[in-house]
Parts: structure tokens; sequence; C-alpha cells
């Protein structure tokens, strides 16, 4: 964003007769070119109400041009004209100077006419105003230099600065508004504007302006490590110097060095006068990218029902999320998607959907509001795999469908799954086996592919037992596709000393293996074993305690449970 800096700059700082004056109306003019137009134009008015003199009219009248207030300088200049010298016409050069810039060009030039030739054309102050004000003014505007004032004429501005630098080579404030005329003549080669803008360095007491300049023109031509040397240059020469500031903290930013942004930011409001409240939601634009999240929110706070943008909502939320207010989180972010949708980020979603997980709102359904944020960040999000977290979610939510549906989705978006995707997926397919038994088949082949990453995964192959015992309508093919699973899954169990912990699972493998051994395979070794350990795992399960027993009677009779 680019933001106008009105700093109502020196300009020409001419030979001013009388002791107070010589002192006081430089002093005036510095203020001018810090930006701090009220201090100049308060120190003017005082001067000029304790003693008018032709030099207070003209520099009120000044002032206010370079503020653009051109009808208040017509009124000091035409007052000013009476106490104007004989071959000394400032005040009648200023409403020249008006008439300029208001764009009645015939007028300036017949005041311009008859004011060289009432000083001869040798007055240099004269001739320095009247080039000077062919400029338009020049104002900064980020990395541009740019005049306020739309009437400019940089051959003419030329004309007339080179005719006065002609009687004082050494004169800085001329050099310094050549340098203008001349960057303004030749935008695209600033070496000419350069070299008037170094004689003024070394001419002028105070160097800040000219430093300014040049590192105007290195931004331009992309050299930004000489920009910011100027920049800084201006600062060292006058820390009071407000405009540098901004120009370093508009150059950090667009070299992305946000908390140097940050920084220089503040040291310009504290030395602006009255910055807008553009300028402060400028400045809390760098503290958010420089992280000083709660200076952001302060500043964002105080401009956002001033400023046109509902991006400042954005950062707000943004803010407050990182600073885990996740209840101003969630109003902020919902006020940006309500005024912007178009505008809306996977971040958005994302944030939202995290300050939903971290809200302490008991009355809404939080995990339903969570997924669909995060599904939603889902689909721009690169940073991770957010499909993945929500397949998860959806899982828990018996919403079956969608972990497939998200589980799939976030294989194609990353052209890989992990083996927690993998293992939700073949979940919610055997879940769904309950509706349409096809799906058995398709869960196995989840598992399966659990299975290689991880071999000794107990649940994928308990589930890998069932989903095979289901996904056959056949009794022998389901016996034969399952039972190598459920003997894995009891195996794993005791070498992991997890028989407890999937004691539900485990009884009922140990009654299908044993209906298995017995019937099918007549292995009463096997069969006594499984039956004995089910025993041991849960010894008021009547099952297995006649299981026992008959194996011990060598009773054949046998059922066959279910899974």
């Amino acid at each position: 964003m680019k933001k106008t800096f009105n700093p109502l700059f020196i300009g020409l700082l001419w030979l001013i007769t009388g002791t107070l004056f010589a002192q006081d109306i430089p002093t005036a003019l510095r203020w001018l070119e810090r930006g701090q137009a009220e201090k100049a134009t308060q120190l003017l008015q005082q001067l000029h109400q304790a003693q008018p003199t032709s030099q207070t009219y003209f520099y009120n009248g000044y002032a206010a041009l370079r503020n653009n207030q051109p009808k208040e300088a017509s009124a000091f200049f035409e007052k000013g004209m009476a106490m104007d010298e004989k071959r000394h016409p400032l005040n009648k050069t200023g409403m020249g100077i008006v008439a300029l810039l208001e764009g009645r060009t015939a007028d300036a030039d017949r005041i311009f006419a008859e004011v060289l030739k009432e000083s001869k054309g040798k007055d240099l102050e004269i001739l320095g105003k009247i080039g000077e004000a062919y400029t338009g003014y020049v104002q900064v505007i980020n990395n541009v230099d740019k005049p306020l004032y739309g009437q400019h004429n940089a051959a003419k501005a030329i004309e007339y600065l080179e005719q006065a630098l002609k009687r004082d080579k050494k004169n800085g404030p001329l050099w310094l508004a050549l340098g203008d005329a001349r960057a303004l003549s030749t935008p695209s080669n600033g070496g000419p504007a350069v070299t008037a803008y170094e004689y003024a360095i070394e001419a002028l007491p105070n160097k800040s302006l000219p430093n300014h300049r040049i590192g105007n023109i290195y931004w331009a031509g992309r050299n930004y490590t000489l920009a910011s040397d100027f920049y800084k240059a201006a600062v060292n020469a006058d820390s009071l110097y407000a405009p540098a500031y901004l120009q370093l903290a508009e150059l950090n930013f667009k070299t992305e060095k946000y908390k140097e942004a940050a920084e220089n930011m503040n040291k310009y409001l504290a030395l602006a006068e009255k910055p807008d409240a553009e300028m402060r939601y400028r400045s809390g634009q760098f503290d958010y990218l420089a992280r000083e999240y709660a200076r952001a929110v302060e500043k964002l706070e105080s401009v956002k029902n001033d400023v046109e943008t509902p991006v400042t909502y954005r950062l707000l939320g943004r803010s407050y999320y990182s600073l885990k207010e996740y209840d101003k989180t969630i109003e902020n972010l919902n006020t940006f998607l309500e005024k912007a949708p178009d505008k809306a980020e996977g971040l958005e979603y994302k944030l939202l959907g995290r300050a939903y997980q971290n809200s302490t709102d008991t009355t809404i359904a939080k995990d339903s509001i969570v997924v669909s944020y995060l599904a939603k960040a889902a689909e721009t999000d690169t940073s991770e795999n957010l499909f993945s977290e929500v397949a998860e979610m959806s899982y828990k939510l018996k919403r079956y469908e969608d972990v497939i549906k998200y589980a799939e989705a976030g294989e194609k978006r990353f052209n890989k799954s992990s083996v927690k995707d993998k293992f939700w997926l073949a979940m919610a397919a055997y879940k769904m086996g309950q509706k349409d038994s096809t799906m058995y088949l398709k869960a196995d082949s989840a598992f399966a592919a659990v299975q290689e990453s991880s071999p000794d995964h107990i649940p994928t192959i308990l589930y890998r037992a069932k989903a095979n015992y289901y996904g056959y309508a056949d009794q022998d093919t389901a016996y034969v596709k399952s039972i190598p699973f459920y003997e894995r899954f009891v195996e794993l169990a005791y070498e992991k000393q997890e028989e407890n912990k999937f004691k539900y699972d485990m009884r009922i493998a140990l009654k299908y293996l044993y209906s298995y051994y017995v019937s099918v395979t007549n292995n009463t070794e096997k069969a006594l074993d499984v039956a004995r350990k089910g025993k041991v795992l849960d010894p008021a399960d009547k099952d297995f305690n006649d299981m026992v027993a008959q194996l011990t009677n060598q009773t054949t009779k046998q059922t066959r449970p279910k899974p």
C-alpha cells in the first residue's frame, strides 16, 4: 500500500535579513522539512504577530503553499506586497507562484516578468522561489518523489535555478531544488539529480533532505542497499527527521525485514504530528508481520471503524489467535468472512477451526464446526495435511463416508498417505460394511496397506481378521481368510502383554479359533491351548470353562460362535 506523506519540505533557505528572523524563520522551515507543519506554522505566526515584515508575510504564505493551501497563501502574499522592497518584490513573487499553481499561466508569466524586471533578474531568493515553484513542490510518496501540485514544468524550473546558481555556485538550497527539477525531468535517469543533491549535501548545514532524495532515487533504481544507507544518513543528520523513518519502514517491508519495518514505522509515528487512521493501520500491519501481535491488536482496534478495509478484521483475528484469545479470534474472523468472503484464505478457516477447538463455549457443537472449517482450509493449505485431521475427526463423529472422502483427498493432494490416514480410511470402510458388505473387502485392502508399514500393529491385524470374516458370505472362505489374522492377533497380544487391553476381542478370537480347531482341523491340542488361555484371561467366562472340560473329557460336540 502506498501512503502519501505531506512533509512540507524546506525547499530553499534563502538569505533573510534581521537577526530574529535569520534565526527563527529557518527553524520554522526546518520543522516543515521534518513534517511538523503545525509547529512550523505556529512559530511563523508568532514571528509575524511580534513584528510583521515582508518576510513574515511571505514565509507564512510559503508554509501555506507547502501545506496545499493556496488561498491562505494568497491572503498573506497580497497583504505582504505593501511591505515589499522595491528591488526585492518577494510577496509579489508569491502571488505569481499562486497563479502558477492554480493553473493561471498567463497571470503567472506576467507577474514573474514584472518581478524579474523589478529585481533586475539578480535576486537569488526570487529566482530560487520561482524555480522551486515550477517543480510543483515535490512530495514523497513511498519510494517516488512526486509534485504536490499538478501544475509543474521541470524545464522552466531548471532554467531559473541554473540562472541563480551562476550567481552562487555554493548555494545548497538552490542545488537541492535543482535536484528535484532534474529528477522530474529525467525520471528514468537519476544521475543528474543525484549530482545536484550531492552538491546540496556539501553546502547545506543539515543534510537530511538531500540524503533522503538520493535514497528515493536508488529505491526507484531497485538498489535497496544504497537506498537504505541514504535514509539512515538522513536520520543520522537529524534524529527528528520523520520522513526518512517512514521510507525506511516501507523499504524494510519491501525487502521483507518486518521487524525493522515495524520499528521504523513506530519511530515515524512518534514524530509525526497527526498520523491518520490509514497510517496507524499500516503500522499495525507491520507489527503483525513482525509478530508483535499485542502491539498490532492495540493499533488495529483503534482504527477498525475508521479504515475502509475488512482486512483489518483478518489481521485482528490472526493476531488474537497468536495471543491465544480464541473467542476474539472467532469474532473477528467471522466478521471478516461476512464482509469479504471472496478474500478469505485457507488460513482464516484453519484458525477458526483451531479457535473453536480451544473455545470454552459449551453451547455449540464444536467438533462439527471444527470439521467444517478445517475441511475448507484443507483445500488450499499446503503446510500440513489437514485432510488427515479432518478424516480422523469425522470418524469420531461417525461420518464414515466423509472419512474416506477426506483421506483419499489428502492422498491425492500430497501424493502420499500416512499410516494413520490409511488406518482411519480402513476403519471407516469397515464400519460402512454393516450397510454394504462390499465395504469389508475395501477395508481389508486399506488395512493391508497399513500392515505393510506397521506389520505388528495389533488393531490393524484384528480388523483384518474381522473384515475377512464378514467380507465373505461363504463360511469356509471366511475361515480360510480370517483365521491367519486371528492367530496373529492372539500371538501379538500375548507377546506384547496386551491381552487384557484387548480383552473383549481376545475372548471372541479365542472362541472363534477354538471352534475352527475343533470342527475344521480337528486339532485338539491347539483347541485346548486357546481354551486354557481364555480361561486364564477370563476365569468367570463359562464358555472357556466348558471348553476345557469338554476337551479334557474327549467331548467332541462343538459350537461355532461368530466374531
